[in-house]
């Protein structure tokens, strides 16, 4: 196993850094913001305006499609969902990991990738250590909300295998046009669960601190975190 370049891993620590304040900052912005709305502005975001700035990358159309549904909708909608009130932010930073068993059996089933007795060793750890969490959950969370972001590891770990099928696809790129697939839905199910008064009441009262929020999450999360990872 070769060693990281220095480089490298000061990328992989930016986007530990960008990732691991994220949940406070979705916690604190869905005080003001509805679930579907706050994602719906996120990938607005993500797409505009950068869009204009960057080619769309020469993939199928079915494929941006397929990762922005799965990450916009299945994950970050459906994270949002849980996480307003349903789970904790802490609690949720982790369980949203599992994407990474998730990731691999996927890896396994689908492209014939093995582990070797090193990873294998380093997943059971990891497996029994999630689940000595998930066996002592604190007041906070329910069952539907550990399910919930369960599920959003999972369409992470499937948006994981959408973009590795399309490796020649400038990452920053890919990701901005997929956001344009995220937006439609996510607004469809701000609209039934939300309705359109309380979008329209949350949108025109924010304040600085919930614009920050929500740019953070589209220019940090979304663009940076993702575009690197």
């Amino acid at each position: 196993m070769t060693a990281l370049p220095w480089r490298h891993a000061l990328l992989a620590l930016a986007v530990v850094a960008v990732w691991g304040t994220n949940f406070a900052v979705i916690k604190s912005a869905l005080a003001h913001l509805p679930p579907f709305t706050f994602a719906s502005l996120r990938f607005l975001f993500a797409f505009l305006p950068a869009a204009f700035f960057l080619k769309r990358p020469n993939v199928p159309w079915r494929n941006l499609a397929a990762y922005g549904v799965l990450i916009g909708v299945g994950q970050f909608g459906v994270l949002y969902f849980a996480m307003d009130g349903q789970i904790s932010p802490g609690l949720a930073s982790l369980v949203v990991q599992s994407q990474v068993f998730f990731t691999i059996g996927l890896a396994i089933w689908l492209r014939g990738e093995r582990l070797n007795l090193r990873q294998g060793l380093a997943l059971v750890l990891a497996a029994a250590g999630l689940a000595l969490i998930l066996v002592n959950v604190d007041a906070v969370t329910t069952p539907t909300g550990l399910a919930l972001v369960l599920f959003a590891a999972l369409s992470w770990a499937l948006g994981n295998m959408v973009q590795r099928a399309t490796p020649e696809a400038p990452s920053l790129a890919f990701v901005v046009w997929a956001s344009l697939f995220s937006v439609p839905p996510l607004l469809v199910l701000a609209l039934v669960f939300e309705g359109a008064p309380a979008m329209v009441a949350a949108v025109t009262t924010m304040t600085p601190v919930v614009w920050a929020e929500l740019l953070y999450q589209s220019f940090g999360n979304t663009l940076f975190g993702y575009a690197v990872w």
